[in-house]
C-alpha cells in the first residue's frame, strides 16, 4: 500500500478517458466521493451512506446506489463489494475498492 494516492491523477486520469462523458452527474458525484474517501486502490474501504446522500442531495435506495456503482464498474473505476443498511436509515455503509482510471 503506498503512503500517498495522487488523487487529482485519478482525476485527470478520468477526465481524459472515453467515458468521462457516458457518466451520470449522480455517478461523477459518487466517484469523486469514493476518490476522497480512499486510501488506495484494490483495497476494500468504507462510505458512509448518509455521506453518499448528502453528497447527492437526496435520499438513494440500495437499487439506485448499486446501479451508480454498476456504471462505475463497466467503466473500471471502482468496484461494489457490499452495501450494508442498518434499521432506521442511520449507520448504514458501502464497502467498495477504488479502480485506477486508463486514459484512453
Amino acid at each position: 500500500m503506498t503512503s500517498y494516492m495522487d488523487k487529482i491523477g485519478f482525476l485527470r486520469g478520468l477526465s481524459t478517458s472515453k467515458y468521462f462523458s457516458l457518466l451520470k452527474n449522480s455517478e461523477l458525484k459518487l466517484y469523486i466521493m469514493l476518490l476522497v474517501n480512499s486510501t488506495d486502490t484494490d483495497v476494500p474501504e468504507r462510505i458512509a451512506l448518509e455521506q453518499i446522500e448528502r453528497a447527492n442531495g437526496k435520499s438513494l435506495d440500495s437499487t439506485e446506489l448499486k446501479s451508480m456503482m454498476n456504471s462505475l464498474e463497466r467503466y473500471g473505476l471502482a468496484i461494489l463489494d457490499d452495501i450494508i443498511e442498518r434499521t432506521g436509515g442511520k449507520g448504514g455503509e458501502m464497502i467498495f475498492k477504488l479502480q485506477r482510471p486508463v486514459s484512453i
